[in-house]
């Protein structure tokens, strides 16, 4: 009986010790309840005010962009910062709409709300009055002075009514903060209570971190392995551009040896035919000559731009002076047969590859004899150091794409026949040519082969040309 009665005591121990959890599980779900209710009213609160402060920055900031873009158009006259303006004043005015269904209810706030709305609308009246001035394009300092000083008065007067506004909410906050520090201590039982479930949370945490660690783990292999793979792909690509350069040296090579022989058989027959003239037979041994001859001169050509194409080291120290001598030797013919003047004004080291620079600059001088149809052919080679924010402002660099900040740019100026620029990107392209061979001679290679050297050079090639008046060849090095 006694064990009965101990056991039986025993069990109602345990009735009691659940139903005293079940009733502290329900408190603390009743605590929670309320907790949450009351955080919920909280933080329905703090994201009104969150909305409040954000609109009003959004407002503010959007107000300060569009100063900053006037004063960026005044320092580059570039138009696509008087272009942002439209937009912006249709932001404002959205933001400001919704900003104002916020505060509807708000009677505190409404004198301040109806100020900010009339000061915002005379700030964009001023911002539209500063651009439509500055489109004008008679720009002066005393107007310039007011209009900014205008816009300085307006925002200032929008930053004081935005400070009485956020002040208001900064004091609602305050309040609520208080009342919600109150009540925070009822938050702890209920922490103590979720203290087990949490437990059980972070084991379920640590497992899945540990499947997360096996899963990255496996991703790393396999993505070591496709780079072993790319960088096997990139040693054979290597491989394959050389062999591709030794073939088309191979190549070149011996489509030469067939030119030479047909070029000999036609020497030998002219020489035959000279006891016995005819006409017909001669010229066409001509036209095959000259045929010969062009077909050299291309698989030459052919043969350079494939050279260029390799990525050589381009951090040799390259004096220009001594290049432009080296190249005026070797065009020392040509220039005193065309009686051409040439004027190479000092120039400094660049960065570069010696042959390759040469070959550039060597290209540009032969163009400017070539495509010349004055009796004294003037040929001008200058060179200054120039910022890349100040090339953007040149008419003729607005479409480069400029990886330095400065670059060191070599003109070579020439009087000669020009050409329109709407082909100026047709120039560079090759085999492409502005007239026939029966004008000038060549294969259309040569400022192929001048781009390709500067954008090994990370650099750019452009010109400036008039028909009729001459070409100007801008090279830019990086500095």
């Amino acid at each position: 009986m006694l064990f009965t009665r101990l056991k039986i005591s025993n069990k109602n121990y345990f009735y009691f010790i659940a139903g005293f959890s079940l009733i502290i599980i329900l408190a603390a779900i009743l605590l929670a309840l309320y907790t949450i209710t009351d955080n919920y009213k909280s933080l329905s609160y703090l994201d009104k005010a969150y909305g409040i402060n954000a609109r009003i920055d959004k407002i503010h900031s959007i107000l300060k962009d569009e100063e900053n873009q006037q004063r960026g158009y005044l320092i580059t006259f570039r138009p696509v910062f008087l272009r942002t303006l439209p937009y912006s004043k249709k932001t404002v005015r959205r933001e400001f709409v919704s900003l104002n269904t916020i505060l509807k209810n708000e009677t505190e706030q409404q004198k301040h709300l109806i100020a900010l709305g009339i000061e915002i609308d005379l700030k964009l009246e001023a911002l539209e009055m500063a651009r439509n001035y500055f489109r004008s394009g008679h720009i002066q300092q005393d107007s310039l002075r007011k209009i900014f000083t205008r816009g300085d008065l307006i925002m200032d007067n929008i930053r004081k009514t935005i400070t009485k506004i956020k002040k208001i909410e900064y004091r609602r906050f305050s309040a609520l903060r208080e009342k919600t520090f109150t009540k925070s201590e009822l938050s702890v039982f209920i922490i103590a209570l979720t203290s087990g479930i949490s437990i059980l949370l972070l084991i379920s945490i640590l497992l899945a971190l540990k499947r997360e660690h096996n899963s990255k783990t496996t991703f790393e292999d396999k993505l070591l392995t496709s780079e072993k793979q790319l960088q096997q792909q990139v040693i054979m690509l290597n491989s394959s551009n050389k062999e591709l350069e030794q073939f088309a040296y191979i190549a070149s090579h011996d489509l030469e040896e067939p030119l030479r022989k047909i070029g000999s058989f036609s020497e030998r027959i002219q020489g035959k035919l000279k006891d016995y003239p005819d006409e017909e037979v001669t010229d066409s041994l001509q036209r095959l000559n000259t045929s010969v001859t062009r077909m050299r001169t291309l698989i030459s050509d052919l043969l350079n731009y494939s050279r260029v194409t390799r990525m050589l080291d381009i951090n040799e120290q390259v004096s220009l002076d001594s290049v432009f001598r080296q190249i005026t030797e070797d065009l020392s013919l040509a220039l005193s047969a065309k009686r051409a003047k040439l004027i190479i004004e000092p120039l400094n080291e660049v960065k570069g590859n010696n042959t390759q620079i040469r070959q550039l600059f060597q290209n540009l001088l032969s163009n400017a004899l070539k495509f010349s149809d004055k009796e004294v052919p003037e040929i001008k080679v200058s060179a200054s150091y120039i910022l890349s924010e100040e090339l953007y402002k040149m008419p003729w660099a607005k479409e480069l794409a400029l990886k330095h900040k400065k670059y060191y740019c070599i003109f070579v100026k020439d009087n000669g026949i020009g050409f329109e620029l709407q082909y100026l990107r047709q120039i560079f392209i090759i085999f492409q040519r502005l007239h026939g061979r029966s004008e000038y001679e060549g294969t259309g290679i040569g400022l192929a082969i001048c781009k390709r050297i500067v954008e090994n050079h990370e650099g750019f090639i452009t010109a400036e040309s008039e028909v009729a008046k001459g070409t100007t060849f801008i090279v830019g090095l990086p500095a």
